[in-house]
């Protein structure tokens, strides 16, 4: 068995669903919606744009844009667990179909082409069936342009995936073989720093080449191989065949050794995701260590999983980097859930855990800055998380986000470490939109502990009548004692406030109005409560 199918059958099937990580939410494409990663705007429905919204624009300003922005926090396990449904419908074009993320995902073109007619009957197939399960999942009859599913073919993955975003009209773009780099020549440079590129870190690289008049692949392809190796390096060479049409890198072509994949029976077999994954981490942790050891990185994984009564989920999974066993360990988990959810889900329990590298690539390793490099402390920081990730799951580990607001759960949020690039010696930078000035926004200190669902209270007078506050801003009676189911019930021995908070007054649907209180009950213990609607809240606690 090769970790290859030939550099000589090398033209792929590149599929992308536009604005998946919107329909991953549930969330309809007619109605002004973005998707944030760190606190940028990554994607944006329809009506969003229609309203000037565009990629990359912070958070306040798109809300600046469009006040009734609906805004989703991107959701990578969602994403790629909910695509598993899209990629069964084309099980029966290729067997051999590699995710990439969720909404996108290719295959080589060489089997199935033959035998579907030819790359215009076959990219039309993949069209198809994508759309019917896609109307399935959102709940129509006919999918709006916005959302129809784009394919591209070439030569090359890389090719391939520009061809299916292009801004041609059909949603099938067939570049015809041996012509990529004639199709590549024309876009412009920054297209190397695509999330679909192999090329690392490639941003950079992307400025450098702008910064000396490169505007366009076809300026970079011109240019001399070596002279681009002698001055960028291995980046500089990658550069170059990704231009000239070229795939990124070159498998190794040698047979999978027995260090190179791994299995673990269950025993008992399992009815827990969690035993299953854990299995897995030390599966990746193995195969990753033999691979480094020969001087290899495994791009490729195949992962398959067996249940008692014989059914078994298969899945490639691809990375354009390469992966780390944390890696690996989230896609077992998002393959278990969107296999779990499925209408094939398993009738028993799981017993048997398969992990194969099924395409592995050089080891170019990493240059090391001159100053600030890893320490043996922050290489066992890293180990830790990790292995709490493997054991409890990507999102049991998290960190906080700082965000513009006036609400304390927009303040700071806990984001998941996976969604970030973690750096143990990172120095916390407040954004911009975070140390802006918000009206009505509290002042500090802020409470320590705030509680990700708030606790309803009862605050009474000393008549035993609860206490209110007027639209006008007037406390009727004092708060004297404050109860509640889980809370208990306490004196309050000293209180402040009203501060009053009013927010999206111009809609109808989502503006409030409330006031918040200081109070510092018998225990010794402070709590930020807020009434609203004439219903008290326990929101946070000071320590």
């Amino acid at each position: 068995m090769n970790l290859s199918h030939g550099l000589a059958d090398t033209r792929t099937l590149f599929l992308v669903v536009p604005h998946w990580r919107t329909i991953a939410t549930g969330v309809t494409c007619d109605i002004p919606a973005v998707v944030l990663n760190n606190n940028r705007v990554i994607d944006a429905t329809p009506g969003a744009a229609r309203h000037g919204i565009e990629l990359g624009i912070r958070r306040r300003e798109a809300q600046s844009l469009c006040p009734g922005l609906e805004i989703i926090v991107d959701d990578e396990a969602l994403n790629n667990t909910r695509f598993a449904s899209i990629a069964v419908a084309l099980e029966s074009v290729t067997p051999r179909l590699e995710i990439t993320t969720g909404g996108k995902c290719s295959f080589l073109t060489r089997g199935p082409c033959r035998y579907f007619g030819g790359d215009q009957a076959l990219a039309q197939i993949v069209v198809d069936r994508v759309s019917e399960a896609l109307s399935t999942m959102v709940g129509v009859r006919e999918l709006s342009a916005a959302i129809q599913p784009r394919v591209g073919i070439a030569d090359s993955r890389f090719a391939a995936s520009l061809a299916a975003i292009s801004s041609s009209v059909s949603c099938v773009q067939i570049v015809p073989p041996t012509t990529n780099a004639d199709f590549l020549s024309s876009f412009p440079v920054d297209a190397l720093a695509d999330g679909d590129s192999p090329l690392p870190d490639a941003d950079d690289l992307v400025g450098v080449f702008q910064r000396l008049g490169l505007e366009t692949l076809g300026d970079i392809a011109s240019l001399p191989k070596e002279e681009l190796y002698a001055r960028f390096g291995t980046s500089g060479s990658l550069a170059h065949r990704l231009s000239r049409g070229m795939d990124g890198r070159t498998p190794i072509l040698q047979p999978i050794s027995s260090l190179m994949s791994g299995e673990s029976d269950i025993d008992p077999p399992a009815d827990h995701l969690e035993t299953v994954v854990f299995s897995a981490k030390a599966l990746a942790n193995g195969i990753h260590q033999q691979l480094s050891g020969e001087g290899l990185v495994c791009v490729g994984v195949l992962i398959e999983v067996e249940s008692d009564h014989g059914e078994v989920s298969s899945r490639l999974w691809r990375h354009e980097h390469q992966f780390t066993p944390t890696d690996i360990t989230d896609r077992v988990r998002w393959q278990l859930e969107g296999w779990f959810r499925s209408e094939a889900a398993p009738t028993g329990p799981l017993t048997l855990i398969r992990l194969v590298a099924d395409e592995v690539i050089p080891d170019d390793g990493y240059q090391l800055g001159f100053w600030d490099k890893e320490t043996p402390n922050d290489e066992r920081a890293i180990r830790s998380l990790t292995r709490i990730q493997g054991i409890l799951g990507s999102d049991a580990v998290t960190i906080v986000h700082h965000g513009g607001g006036r609400r304390l759960s927009d303040i700071e949020q806990r984001i998941p470490l996976a969604a970030t690039t973690f750096d143990p010696d990172r120095p916390i930078v407040l954004p911009e939109s975070s140390v802006a000035p918000w009206p009505g926004r509290l002042l500090a200190p802020l409470p320590a502990v705030v509680l990700s669902q708030a606790q309803e209270l009862e605050v009474t007078d000393n008549q035993g009548r609860c206490v209110r506050v007027t639209g006008r801003g007037r406390v009727e009676g004092t708060p004297v004692q404050v109860r509640s189911k889980n809370f208990g019930s306490h004196s309050v021995v000293a209180w402040g406030g009203p501060w009053f908070l009013e927010e999206r007054w111009w809609d109808s649907c989502r503006k409030t109005r409330q006031a918040r209180f200081q109070f510092l009950l018998a225990d010794g213990t402070a709590h930020l409560c807020v009434v609203e609607n004439s219903r008290w809240w326990l929101e946070a606690s000071y320590e």
